[in-house]
């Protein structure tokens, strides 16, 4: 696309020198002022945000003209203590973040001739090993970067809540290795272990472990200070780290844990300042480096009309504009950052707070686009590119869709069954869409076919999407994951009833048996076989064990800012919700077993014989879904895996 540059940045550039730092109570600046205008758009948006999405703190950095033009905190670092967000001091988590500290330290090797992008990483990996799935298509540090290694997701239980828990990067990545679930380099799913692997390659090559790399040919080099992957942090950074919180009640807040981890080259334990970020994206402008050119260049992608991958970044589009994009999520922490190298502008904001139904993650990205609108106005549209098109192929679009990040082997499965995407037609040249859109409150989608697969969103967003030859659904939002098509057997919504079927079974058996049984002792007749009685119980015990796990399942998912500690970091309703979930898989076999022996033996009447075949069908069924979304201890999940 075309851009269009923009007079008024390159006079803030020329005028102006170094950035503010102050605070949401109005402290006076220790430099010279940021443009009014923007510091105004700023101030109004951060503020806004802190009080009405209940976030306790936050920092901005806008960089323009090869040094920052404004830097500045906004609220709280420490809600127990009042401590004041220093821009250049207060230390923030960054998520993912990371990931660009990694794709940038692995470039400076590939640059450096020390690594092949496009050689088997086992070639160099000394302390990690990759099992050979799949014979003649080995996983490339490309690969890696790109989100298209092939490794399944799994983070549940892999964060810890202290820095002194944390395992060596080393053996974090052979103690829960995922498996390889597809061949590499055929689609993109968002891939934390991916980039994990990437840090312990750079540590291989190099000769030093991940953290040191960075800090002594990045964090030093850009006189980053107050930066650091290290586990602890040293303790100049870590006196001035901000905690992470979540809201709790009508005015109340709860720290957040869970922000270590031994995979920092992805994410867990990196932390940086809005000021040493702002020293980052001015090296990102202006530093033309063979490292800086590798990441903002395109490596994949999915269909070749939609935004691709670089290296840690997401290409980014919008009103004539193009960048680069990455944001960075962790519990308490949220992250944005945008490149435009073509306007010389960078931008980050990061909050220490989840918000108000998790919307700190997408107040950053609003914040993000209003900057950019205001520096650099999206180019008006124009007749030119694509035409709304009749596709004759409009009705093969519709369907289920799934993230292909979507686990297959861990607890993270259940992400499949509540976070699907739906297509249906929309009169006979668009398409409408559920689950697809970044921002959870925004349901539905609408979109207008452009022909071949490609639609653009209605109502001037810019969004497009497209439809592949394989089965694909690609969505200009999100780059780094694809979503795969699925059967009718996968549908999401087939097992949400039959999950929701087997557990209202399985509970009525819970009030029928016992009551039954009651009723008899009030009724003195001739006493079932002992195989009767044990059958029956086996059935009310199911049905109580399903009713805890509904109950405890449902308080996981109930708060979810709690839920995104609840499963890096595990929680005891966690383990309470796999351990009720294994022994659903356990005691349907008991009723099973007695709804066969019954018809052999004869117990009961026939009416009664039937009733507990069909008790015993929903038990089976609701184990069946229990199993086939791994809601069990992990030594259970090879049953299904």
């Amino acid at each position: 696309m075309r851009t269009q540059p923009i007079r008024a940045l390159a006079t803030l550039a020329a005028t102006l020198t170094i950035s503010t730092t102050a605070l949401l109570s109005g402290a006076a600046d220790t430099h010279a002022a940021a443009p009014p205008a923007l510091e105004s758009l700023v101030d109004t948006a951060v503020t806004g945000y802190l009080k009405d999405d209940r976030i306790p703190g936050a920092a901005v950095t806008v960089v323009s003209g090869g040094k920052p033009v404004l830097t500045k905190g906004y609220g709280v670092a420490d809600v127990r203590t009042r401590a004041p967000v220093d821009a250049e001091r207060t230390g923030f988590f960054l998520g993912s973040l990371a990931k660009l500290f990694t794709a940038q330290s692995a470039s400076r090797l590939v640059a450096a001739g020390a690594i092949d992008p496009t050689a088997d990483i086992g070639d160099h990996l000394r302390e990690a090993a990759v099992p050979d799935t799949h014979p003649g298509s080995p996983v490339t540090l490309d690969h890696l970067l790109t989100h298209t290694a092939g490794f399944d997701s799994d983070l549940v239980g892999r964060n810890k809540a202290s820095a002194e828990d944390v395992e060596p990067l080393a053996e974090g990545l052979t103690s829960r290795r995922p498996p390889r679930v597809r061949a590499p380099g055929q689609i993109a799913a968002y891939d934390n272990y991916g980039y994990a692997l990437a840090g312990q390659l750079v540590a291989d090559v190099a000769g030093q472990d991940f953290p040191a790399y960075v800090e002594t040919r990045i964090l030093r080099p850009l006189g980053m200070t107050h930066s650091t992957f290290a586990q602890p942090q040293p303790p100049r950074i870590a006196r001035d780290l901000a905690r992470g919180y979540r809201p709790d009640g009508a005015s109340g807040w709860t720290e957040a844990k869970g922000q270590y981890g031994a995979w920092s080259p992805a994410g867990p334990g990196a932390v940086s300042t809005a000021g040493d970020m702002g020293r980052w994206l001015t090296d990102q402008l202006i530093a033309d480096s063979p490292a800086n050119r590798l990441m903002q260049q395109v490596h994949y992608r999915q269909d070749p009309r939609l935004p691709g991958l670089g290296y840690g970044y997401e290409e980014w589009r919008s009103g004539g504009r193009t960048g680069w994009f990455k944001d960075g999520d962790i519990p308490g922490f949220h992250s944005t950052l945008l490149l435009l190298p073509a306007h010389d502008l960078g931008v980050f904001v990061v909050f220490n707070g989840d918000g108000t139904d998790g919307r700190a993650a997408l107040d950053g990205r609003h914040l993000i686009d209003r900057i950019v609108d205001h520096l650099v106005p999206p180019r008006p549209a124009t007749p030119e590119g694509p035409r709304p098109s009749a596709d004759p192929a409009l009705a093969t679009y519709t369907g289920s869709y799934r993230a292909a990040r979507v686990s297959r082997s861990s607890l993270m499965a259940v992400e499949g069954l509540v976070g699907a995407v739906t297509v249906d037609k929309d009169g006979d040249t668009g398409l409408r869409t559920t689950g697809l859109s970044v921002d959870p409150a925004q349901g539905e989608q609408r979109w207008i076919a452009l022909g071949e697969g490609l639609f653009r969103e209605r109502g001037d967003t810019g969004a497009t999407l497209a439809f592949t030859g394989d089965g694909l659904l690609v969505s200009s939002a999100t780059p780094a994951t694809a979503y795969e098509k699925l059967t009718w057997r996968q549908s999401p919504a087939l097992h949400t009833a039959l999950l929701g079927s087997g557990l209202a079974v399985a509970a009525l058996g819970a009030i029928a048996y016992p009551a039954t049984a009651a009723v008899r002792r009030l009724r003195p007749r001739s006493p079932h076989p002992a195989g009767a009685r044990a059958a029956r119980a086996a059935a009310a015990v199911t049905g109580l064990l399903a009713v805890a796990f509904a109950a405890s399942l449902a308080a996981v998912v109930a708060d979810a800012n709690a839920m995104m500690e609840a499963v890096p970091l595990g929680s005891p309703m966690l383990t309470a919700v796999t351990g009720l979930g294994t022994a659903l898989v356990v005691t349907p076999l008991g009723v099973a077993a007695g709804a066969v022996t019954a018809w052999q033996r004869g117990w009961w009447s026939r009416t009664a014989r039937a009733l507990f075949t069909l008790t015993a069908l929903g038990c089976l069924t609701l184990a069946s879904m229990v199993l086939l979304y791994h809601l069990v201890t992990p030594p259970l999940t090879w049953i299904s895996g």
